[in-house]
């Protein structure tokens, strides 16, 4: 039919393409382009503008600086151009094609300077190439000494690295009257006549290095001394006397003072707290000009600010959520403030309450113009202090003492508390609350009074109820006359606090009284005549264990504390998450198995008469539950 037609673009193409891969091997070094003023005079005025443009580009390209390989690329450029349009010569392209044959005119004066970048270029090209790799760094100096130390720590929080620590044993017991030197003869007196005659472990650690530091600092000056003392952070185990340990300083130091400013705030995570912190406050204060003051949720807010800023009191019990409100009130004023004490402070520094701390914080510093507030005494007390670094950072502690226990276990229990362990088989779990019942049986001839601590609000009616049932039915051949009640959220807070004081009260008739609760009567209930606590259901941690059992065996009195394990999941669990964490006195109460007690051999044990008035009295429970 027809010959081929002859393209001169594919030759055009191959030839581009190789050119373009040479190009793509070398790497294009950019220079600086000059314009030549020769070429420009040349120009064709009859030109259109976009014509213009398109010349002024390649014009551009003819620069004596231009780096070759830019220049072959645009020859190519406009060589392609030209290859692909029939019409080359036509007169549309004539300006372009001029300023082309220009261009190949212009070669011989660039020859040496392309021999040059030809050979920057070669250079360029054999340079060793590497992949991004980090820049390296120097080595870290570390402190050898510090990380000596952190490693002998096992694994406990930083947050004590550069704190002060004091230990102390159970054996540190001296008279209040050793003390005529640092302390005045009122406080010693109403110590001795309303409390104590002896000072505690934790008391007597306090009394020998805080109190003297601070009446020194105080004689120095009375305005900055807590700059001097520092603040104070003690772990004692409760039922210590740590109420005591904080108030006697508190009064030492305030009984001197001319004017009542608010100079103390103590701050206490529960109401009950405050009425026995405010109780002991007032009684080791007789005879002294001091005011002591309490803030509650029951009262009326506006009341409490109008009467605060009538009479500012010396010393402050407070509950954290009620701090911040009289803080946003401007009730009254921080600049005077040289105790701030935490009570319980694990409970409190675990819990937001308004962010109380951070705004305290905030509030130190404003109104005593202070970057960071050293000018008041921070002490922080707690049976489970807290190693929290974060939490503990809040406080902005100055030179900080640590005051512990001389044990190497993480708490540690009172001395005279005795423990058993009572290992109820899976088989006869579903007879848990007759077993119960049999244990306060066996206990009942010592008149004692008896805290039993359950997992749950729920729990704490059902088994109380449940025990009253198995006692109206007679379902033990023992006769023993109980006082039953349960402290939970459902009752009122008027309620509960009725229970407790009948609870606490003696009675002139032979009564075993009984008080089901949950872990809220674990923390700031002081009774001191709790005999025993029974552990119905395990706590969940270490922490909550020690402070159930710290509800008996307090102020150096005995105790005992029975726990239920079912199975030997609870078995494990008490072995591994609970003992594990505990220390107690070489010369204290060891734990021994119930087996060994007499009184103690038939609690697992279970007649026919008894298992069947138990599973009478559960239909019992269940059908009062279904009525209600």
């Amino acid at each position: 039919m027809f010959a081929a037609r002859f393209d001169p673009t594919a030759v055009q193409s191959v030839a581009v393409d190789q050119e373009e891969k040479v190009r793509a091997s070398k790497p294009v070094v950019p220079q600086k382009r000059r314009a030549e003023s020769e070429e420009d005079s040349e120009e064709d005025e009859d030109e259109e503008k976009d014509e213009v443009d398109e010349n002024e580009n390649v014009r551009e390209n003819h620069i004596p600086e231009e780096n070759p390989s830019d220049e072959e690329d645009h020859k190519s450029d406009v060589e392609m151009d030209l290859a692909t349009n029939d019409e080359v010569t036509s007169s549309k392209y004539s300006g372009v094609y001029s300023r082309f044959q220009k261009t190949l005119q212009i070669q011989d004066k660039l020859a040496p300077y392309d021999l040059v970048n030809t050979e920057d270029e070669n250079d360029n090209s054999d340079t060793e190439q590497h992949e991004l790799v980090p820049i390296p760094q120097p080595e870290i100096v570390r402190n050898t000494h510090l990380t000596t130390e952190v490693v002998n720590l096992k694994g406990k929080s930083a947050a004590w690295l550069h704190t002060a620590r004091v230990q102390y044993d159970s054996s540190m017991v001296k008279p209040f009257s050793a003390y005529k030197d640092i302390l005045n003869d009122k406080l010693i007196s109403n110590v001795t006549s309303k409390f104590s005659e002896n000072a505690f472990p934790v008391q007597t650690v306090i009394l020998d290095t805080v109190v003297p530091k601070m009446n020194f600092a105080q004689s120095v000056n009375k305005k900055s001394f807590p700059r001097r003392v520092g603040d104070i952070l003690v772990n004692a185990s409760t039922g210590s006397g740590k109420t005591l340990a904080y108030s006697i300083p508190v009064v030492q130091c305030l009984s001197k003072r001319t004017v009542n400013r608010l100079r103390c705030l103590i701050v206490v995570p529960t109401k009950i707290l405050i009425h026995q912190v405010f109780e002991t406050l007032v009684k080791l204060s007789q005879g002294t000009s001091l005011i002591t003051g309490i803030s509650k949720l029951e009262n009326s807010l506006r009341e409490e600010h109008r009467k605060f800023q009538a009479q500012e009191p010396d010393i402050l019990v407070i509950t954290p959520g009620r701090l911040v409100d009289h803080l946003q009130l401007n009730t009254f004023s921080l600049k005077n403030l040289k105790f701030l004490i935490l009570d319980e402070a694990d409970r409190l520094l675990n819990q937001s309450f308004q962010n109380w701390c951070s705004v305290i914080m905030e509030r130190l510093k404003t109104d005593k113009e202070e970057m960071h507030p050293v000018s008041v005494i921070k002490m922080v007390f707690s049976a489970t202090l807290t190693t929290n670094t974060e939490k503990l950072h809040g406080l902005q502690l100055n030179r900080p003492s640590l005051f512990m226990m001389d044990s190497v276990k993480l708490y540690h229990l009172p001395k005279q508390l005795q423990e058993f362990n009572i290992k109820i088989p899976t088989a006869k779990s579903f007879a848990k609350p007759l077993f119960a019942l049999q244990l306060i049986a066996a206990l009942s001839p010592t008149d004692p009074r008896i805290l039993v601590f359950v997992r749950s609000n729920e729990a704490s009616i059902r088994l109380a109820t449940l025990l009253e049932i198995l006692v109206n039915n007679k379902v033990l051949p023992i006769e023993f006359r109980t006082q039953i009640a349960s402290i939970n959220s459902n009752n009122t807070k008027g309620l509960n606090s009725k229970l407790i004081k009948q609870f606490a009260s003696s009675s002139p008739e032979k009564v075993t009284k009984i008080l089901v609760a949950t872990d809220l009567m674990s923390r700031g209930i002081d009774i001191n005549n709790v005999s025993h606590v029974i552990n119905y259901d395990l706590p969940i941690s270490s922490q909550q264990y020690v402070h159930r059992c710290g509800r008996t065996a307090r102020a150096q009195a005995s105790g005992e504390a029975f726990n239920l394990l079912v199975g030997k999941g609870e078995q494990t669990f008490w072995s591994d998450n609970i003992d594990s964490d505990l220390s107690r006195d070489l010369d204290g109460c060891r734990p021994k198995p119930y087996e060994e007690e007499q009184a103690l051999e038939n609690i697992l044990e279970i007649t026919k008469d008894a298992e069947e008035n138990y599973k009478d009295s559960l239909e019992q429970l269940k059908n009062n539950v279904t009525s209600k």
